[in-house]
């Protein structure tokens, strides 16, 4: 038993490091789905894992940070949800951090949801419902969530 979480440490260092550059074009909901050896073959070890309290027991999750900025949420050994925050250098479904609302709007078109702060789009169903949600302060994007809708 105490060899599956050395086997699994093992895997994370082993794994190439950031085959997703800055500067490119970042899906995130190819994210959602992938598996641990998936993430690692992809994106390579995260620089931190750690644990996101939920208010209750069920929404706790274990988060890999990568130093571009990108977080991914583990839910039972795959990625339910993916993030980059306002430090993301490259563009996210084709529109960089700091864009305007109305900038987002043109470029994904009419939200399934608009809140003062944010806007969710459905995106490209997998078998399961998928969203984005583009967070704003000062009308500016500062993060994006791409999620399961049915998480």
């Amino acid at each position: 038993m105490r060899t599956l979480p050395l086997l699994l440490i093992m895997l994370l260092f082993a794994a190439p490091t950031g085959m997703v550059c800055a500067e490119e074009a970042l899906d995130l909901s190819a994210l959602i789905g992938l598996t641990l050896e998936e993430a690692c073959q992809s994106l390579g070890a995260p620089l931190e894992v750690y644990p996101l309290r939920g208010t209750e027991p069920g929404q706790d999750d274990v988060v890999f940070y990568y130093p571009r900025h990108l977080y991914l949420f583990w839910f039972q050994n795959r990625v339910w949800q993916a993030r980059t925050d306002g430090r993301y250098q490259g563009t996210v479904f084709s529109v960089s951090m700091g864009a305007s609302r109305q900038r987002v709007l043109e470029v994904m078109g009419r939200p399934f949801q608009e809140f003062e702060d944010s806007l969710v789009f459905h995106i490209e169903d997998r078998g399961y419902p998928v969203q984005a949600r583009f967070y704003f302060e000062d009308e500016r994007l500062s993060d994006v969530y791409c999620f399961r809708g049915d998480l």
